[in-house]
């Protein structure tokens, strides 16, 4: 029983892992069972048995994505140093995970296509757990005088998603900004300090600084 645990949950990471790859390549709609069933070494009938339908395969694929990308930012939040190094943390973390999930980043932007609408589905529940999280960070940052006052949780997610999104989903678009290669580490840390920069300036109570 043991050993046809094991097994179905082997078969069922492969499909995972194949079909992560084929729907970043080709999105849902152009993304093909058979193909995903053959990448994975697996019987197509054994694959409907498992995930039910195409369609909820990818709600899979993307639900086990949203849980790492959360789980990135949980940890952010639990390590140790003031309000301002764990933020900091935080914007750090989730730039690697996109620097190290190039698959993701295309799922997202098919999601993008798709209206987000299976985005929606699965970051309803989930959500409510990590922007809680998130949101008691700033506004502790903001009792001690750290952060602005006036931050809006909401806006800054979306602003710090973008700039960091951005970057991974169109950089070959504008690798002729670079004479160097983007996925390289030094361009990464380089960016990387440029939206600690940019988004720090932005959300810092500069007027504690100068009383």
């Amino acid at each position: 029983m043991v050993s046809r645990e094991r097994n179905a949950e082997e078969s069922k990471q492969r499909i995972m892992k194949a079909a992560e790859h084929i729907f970043a390549c080709r999105g849902l709609d152009g993304a093909r069972v058979d193909a995903i069933a053959e990448a994975a070494q697996i019987n197509k009938r054994m694959l409907y048995h498992y995930f039910g339908s195409k369609e909820d395969l990818y709600m899979e694929v993307l639900r086990e994505n949203y849980k790492k990308i959360l789980a990135v930012g949980q940890k952010a939040t639990r390590v140790e140093g003031s309000v301002l190094e764990k933020v900091t943390k935080v914007i750090e973390y989730y730039f690697y995970f996109m620097a190290e999930n190039e698959e993701f980043v295309r799922l997202i932007q098919w999601e993008s296509l798709y209206q987000g609408r299976f985005t929606r589905k699965i970051l309803a529940d989930m959500a409510q757990d990590s922007l809680p999280r998130l949101k008691a960070l700033l506004e502790e940052g903001i009792r001690e005088g750290v952060f602005r006052s006036d931050l809006d949780i909401r806006h800054l997610v979306i602003s710090i998603n973008a700039v960091i999104m951005t970057f991974f989903a169109r950089r070959d678009i504008y690798s002729f900004l670079w004479d160097r290669d983007m996925k390289s580490r030094e361009v990464l840390e380089e960016r990387l300090k440029h939206i600690l920069d940019f988004t720090l300036n932005g959300i810092l109570n500069h007027r504690k600084k100068e009383e």
